[in-house]
């Protein structure tokens, strides 16, 4: 029998536990947040961030719709931010994506997993925000960082119907696992992997939930008439996705898990042999079991194609975080997970500030609108330009332009030589090359001979008739 003064010392014990982990975690959160702003802050425009911006400033519906379904990526994302004033901003364009980012790691506080502890919950939102990816993801104008919230959503959705299979239970599950697909394709895995481990786990009782898939019939038919672009990328020179293969397998396989995957997987685990009296809860265990299956089938499906990503995988990473906490036993296993990842999030955020390593113009621009050019010859440099949509082309060339009030008229020059572009552009107008790295030494020589901007990567030439 378990006396009083036995009762209130384990309670004691739990309330000292969270508080710990709670302090720890706020501590480290607000540092690193603090450090992220920081560092985001200037950050230009990747190039697929100014695809985000031209879709979503169109100023119709119309037109919207059709720039939207132009893109690779699923609708939820660039509706969200086309129906929110962004102000023409860099920083506003982004800001949702702060918002996401900081939202997922907060929801496990105010909508618990059944049967996780207290300590178990802060641990998981904890390890949620100082997940390195999310770093990235919350500076970006990208889908990534609401794909990020819903899959945690869905994850916490699922593991509720888990512990309370009923019809209500059901609709709330299929509901973010909508929000799930409609954000980005490659999260239906998720949801195809929480199914099967629903009809494995309540047998025949899951029949009666069956009316909750009607809400996955919009996503559905959104996929299917999409599936010509997103079959057109994939099979076309747009494609630049690796395989997976036994090489960068590993990579694969510890990106949801956060920082030190293996080291993380040890503590969790070795906690757990040591520690075995203390409960795993079914359902945080079926849910995070579904993170590993989703993992899986798409390691699987991206095998020897290019069709994946890391960052395809993030749908997963919000079950494969909730394993790790469900799994270690023990205050000082989850203050270990947490303060590991607070280390290397700190570090990150402190010695290795974000920088922009994927293509951007938005330099290039900034050099040129002084100069307010009447035409632009603007090339991409890379293979896949010549399979944008015509309407899409002048666009993207303007974003930046008429954002600043300039009204430059741009037409895009598939090709990867410089040359070629900038004898294309003659006098009159003015020039923005995208290249590759091998492409430097060309672009050095032509801003010397035509005294145009240039660093890596861009080379922004004003027209010669404007000196």
């Amino acid at each position: 029998m378990t006396t009083a003064p036995a009762a209130g010392l384990r309670a004691s014990r739990l309330t000292r536990e969270e508080l710990a982990i709670a302090i720890l975690a706020a501590g480290v959160a607000a540092l690193v947040l603090a450090f992220r702003i920081a560092a985001a802050r200037g950050l230009p425009l990747t190039l697929d961030e100014t695809f985000t911006g031209v879709i979503t400033s169109q100023s119709s519906l119309a037109d919207f719709v059709r720039e939207a379904r132009r893109d690779v990526a699923a609708p939820l994302y660039y509706t969200i931010l086309w129906l929110l004033p962004h102000a023409g901003s860099d920083a506003a364009l982004r800001l949702p994506s702060w918002l996401f980012m900081i939202a997922a790691a907060l929801l496990p506080l105010g909508w618990r997993v059944p049967g996780q502890s207290r300590a178990a919950t802060i641990a998981w939102a904890a390890l949620l925000f100082l997940w390195l990816p999310g770093a990235i993801f919350a500076t970006q104008a990208r889908p990534y960082a609401l794909l990020f919230l819903v899959a945690t959503a869905q994850t916490i959705a699922f593991a509720r119907l888990i512990e309370r299979p009923t019809l209500k239970s059901a609709f709330v599950w299929t509901a973010c696992a909508s929000l799930t697909i409609l954000t980005h394709y490659m999260g239906a895995t998720l949801g195809l992997a929480q199914g099967l481990l629903l009809v494995a786990t309540l047998r025949g009782g899951a029949l009666k939930l069956w009316p909750s898939l009607l809400l996955l019939l919009g996503p559905t038919l959104e996929t299917i008439t999409h599936f010509q672009v997103l079959s057109s990328v994939t099979r076309g020179d747009a494609n630049w996705w690796p395989q997976v293969t036994f090489a960068n397998l590993p990579s694969y396989v510890v990106y949801g898990f956060g920082a030190f995957a293996l080291l993380a997987l040890m503590i969790a685990l070795g906690s757990r042999y040591l520690r075995r009296h203390e409960a795993i809860p079914r359902s945080a265990a079926i849910a995070s079991l579904a993170g590993v299956l989703a993992l899986a089938m798409l390691i699987i499906a991206g095998w020897g194609r290019s069709l994946i990503v890391d960052r395809y995988l993030t749908a997963c990473a919000p079950a494969l975080m909730l394993a790790l906490v469900t799994v270690a036993s023990g205050a000082l296993a989850r203050l270990a997970l947490v303060a590991m990842s607070g280390a290397v999030a700190a570090y990150a955020a402190i010695a290795e500030p974000i920088e922009v390593r994927e293509t951007s113009m938005e330099w290039a621009a900034q050099q040129l609108i002084p100069f307010r050019p009447q035409t632009l010859k603007f090339s991409l440099g890379y293979k896949g330009q010549h399979t944008l949509a015509m309407e899409t082309r002048p666009k993207l060339g303007e974003y930046f332009f008429r954002r600043a009030g300039v009204p430059t008229k741009a037409e895009l020059v598939p090709t990867l030589d410089g040359r070629e572009l900038v004898r294309s552009a003659g006098r009159d107008a003015a020039v923005i090359w995208i290249f590759y790295p091998a492409w430097q030494p060309v672009a050095d020589s032509i801003a010397r001979s035509r005294r145009c901007f240039v660093q890596p990567l861009q080379l922004a030439c004003p027209p010669l008739s404007a000196r």
